[in-house]
């Protein structure tokens, strides 16, 4: 079971575009080498993600580091993406970060084409993620507990393409930290404390 200190201590910011506008917030090499900073500096509980709509970074703290990321965000923005471009951010912690995880999840189904680009990106990055923290794990069974209630439910365009790609990324190609059994149950269990 997960101690409900990972889920006090989650945070998250969002980087969004003004407008619906399809140009990252920072593009493949520089989201990379923000994620590598970040890692360095607040430590290995860092996962960040470039999508279409915005940049998302997650990370678990036992101190805010939402200001810190928001004010040095600017130092990996190439200059065409950084021409006076007024960006809108969201901010989460603790039980919240969840929540609006899926509610994010559940405003994407209504663009199908975004929807199946993001859960790609997603489960791309936590293949890629290399070390299976237990804020990664948590983030990925929140991830996969949705997006198997909504295959259920028949809300889910692409169905059959979300399904493998949950298949693809099982994590029983991965080793676990503390021995993990069911994420799922996890996830729920973590939320349940708050």
């Amino acid at each position: 079971m997960l101690h409900p200190e990972v889920v006090e201590e989650l945070y998250s910011v969002r980087f969004r575009n003004s407008g619906f506008k399809r140009t990252p917030v920072l593009y493949a090499d520089a989201e990379k080498n923000f994620r590598h900073f970040l890692i360095n500096t607040i430590g290995e509980n860092v996962f960040v993600m470039t999508t279409a709509l915005g940049l998302d970074v997650y990370y678990k703290s036992t101190r805010n580091h939402t200001d810190f990321i928001k004010n040095n965000l600017w130092l990996f923005k190439d200059n065409l993406s950084s021409e006076h471009v007024e960006l809108q951010v969201e901010e989460q912690e603790g039980v919240a970060v969840l929540h609006y995880l899926n509610t994010v999840i559940d405003t994407l189904i209504e663009h199908p084409q975004l929807f199946l680009s993001c859960c790609k990106k997603f489960l791309q990055h936590y293949r890629d993620s290399g070390i299976k923290t237990r804020m990664i794990q948590l983030l990925y069974s929140t991830f996969e507990t949705h997006l198997q209630k909504l295959i259920t439910d028949e809300k889910t365009p692409y169905a059959t393409k979300i399904r493998k790609l949950l298949l693809d990324s099982e994590l029983s190609h991965y080793t676990l930290i503390d021995n993990f059994t069911s994420l799922s149950k996890q996830s729920t269990s973590a939320i349940r404390f708050n």
